[in-house]
């Protein structure tokens, strides 16, 4: 083998080899140096860890937003149809009103007209009594005749006529 290299060539070389030679030698006493690689392997990890931590906030920071969001719409949803319900039992209250003040109303005439006839009734009823109780007079005032009142009329129209104002007092009370 002859060697047709220049002595330079052969410096260059031999330096080529030893910077090899001494990447090689760093690279085992890196992997021989236990102590550096765990301090490495927590770094990684712990800059993973530091990364994923920051995405879960960020992630949650807008899993929050839209919680907000949604829950704004809803409450407001809520509120329009409360303030519809709220509408609609107004104005239906307002028309129940109406109808009970029309009822109260027809009932008090109804009340009345009974009352009065009852009262027309009652006084038919007395005007007769009186004259078989005290008797028929002529024009001069003379007693002509005289027809006692049974004594069970008089009592039933006493009745009559308190049940007539117990039940006006009673309708008047409602």
């Amino acid at each position: 083998m002859s060697d047709t290299r220049s002595r330079e060539e052969v410096q260059a070389d031999i330096a080529e080899t030893r910077a090899e030679l001494a990447d090689t030698a760093s690279a085992l006493a890196a992997k021989a140096d236990v102590k550096k690689q765990v301090k490495n392997a927590v770094a990684e990890k712990k800059a993973a860890a530091a990364a994923k931590t920051e995405q879960v906030k960020q992630t949650a920071a807008e899993k929050t937003e839209q919680m907000k969001q949604a829950a704004a719409e809803k409450t407001g949803q809520v509120k329009q149809a409360a303030a519809e319900k709220t509408s609609q039992l107004k104005e239906v209250a307002a028309e129940k009103t109406e109808q009970v003040k029309h009822a109260t109303t027809d009932g008090l005439a109804h009340v009345k007209q009974a009352t009065a006839q009852h009262t027309a009734r009652l006084a038919e009823t007395a005007a007769g009594t009186t004259d078989q109780f005290v008797g028929r007079t002529d024009a001069d005032g003379v007693v002509r005749e005289r027809r006692p009142m049974p004594l069970a009329v008089a009592g039933a129209i006493a009745v009559a006529g308190a049940a007539v104002v117990t039940a006006l007092v009673r309708r008047r009370r409602r």
